[in-house]
């Protein structure tokens, strides 16, 4: 059953630069990172505080990479937030993303790096906001500078999950996203049908007319040629011949009979018959 959930705006997740903690995340690691993502190889998770142990808190569907007026390079990303995500939200909580690079930057033996999740957490923003910054508590771990979590633009999409009926009702209720409803044909689509179902009436009509004009014509050819028949046998001299026809008949038979016999070619029984020549 396809259900609808909610999909960001472009949010900006990290960017290149310093961090507060005195290292460096490389602009090649942010190109790296919306070059290879695909949410069907690998999807990459929104995690509290960057900890699996609570469930994670929504997806991340795409990335780009951009360069910014300053010259920094940003990666942007389109969030699938859940609802809990946004309740927490809403309640001025987990108000903060950070991003989570390959750790050795060899994603698949690539020999680049792959966003592997997403942070979010409560830490307040500091001055370095707007840049990238690694977590004291992982020192093993790319972690991307805090930065502002704010939905505010969302729309729907659609794909093939369950969702139940109070989930839907919440997350739509927040947002005041009406649901849609089944498109209905416009009055402009209804009367292009019309007009195109009256147009192919009217050429099938003209098609029967100029069969039956052809019929028309047929049967007035035959028609005259009826009346020529008709007027021969009408006349005076068609009757006569008609009213005489016995006697002909007869005539003929008796001078049938009497048609001259051949002679015999020995006719005086001579040795020899004729030799004809």
């Amino acid at each position: 059953m396809s259900d609808s959930q909610l999909m960001t705006n472009w949010i900006c997740v990290c960017a290149e630069g310093d961090t507060v903690d005195g290292r460096y995340i490389k602009r090649q690691w942010i190109t790296d990172a919306a070059e290879l993502y695909d949410p069907n190889l690998y999807t990459a998770l929104l995690w509290p505080e960057h900890s699996r142990n609570y469930g994670n808190r929504g997806r991340v569907l795409e990335l780009m990479s951009q360069e910014g007026d300053d010259g920094v390079m940003r990666l942007y990303a389109r969030l699938c937030p859940n609802l809990s995500l946004m309740q927490a939200n809403a309640d001025g909580q987990l108000l903060f993303c950070s991003a989570e690079f390959t750790p050795d930057g060899n994603f698949r033996g690539t020999g680049k790096s792959y966003l592997e999740g997403l942070g979010v957490t409560d830490e307040p923003a500091s001055v370095y906001t707007e840049r990238m910054r690694f977590s004291k508590r992982h020192k093993n771990k790319r972690y991307g500078a805090l930065k502002p979590l704010a939905f505010d633009e969302v729309k729907e999409i659609k794909e093939e999950v369950k969702m139940s009926g109070n989930k839907k009702k919440g997350w739509r209720s927040m947002f005041s996203i009406e649901e849609e409803l089944p498109e209905t044909p416009a009055e402009g689509d209804k009367l292009q049908a019309l007009a195109e179902a009256l147009a192919d009436i009217e050429t099938r009509l003209s098609a029967l007319e100029g069969k039956a004009e052809e019929t028309a014509t047929a049967v007035e050819e035959v028609q005259e040629d009826v009346d020529t028949v008709k007027e021969v046998v009408d006349t005076q001299e068609f009757k006569t011949l008609r009213d005489n026809i016995g006697g002909i008949v007869k005539n003929f038979s008796k001078l049938d009979k009497r048609v001259t016999q051949l002679p015999s070619r020995n006719p005086g029984k001579g040795r020899q018959p004729f030799k004809f020549l």
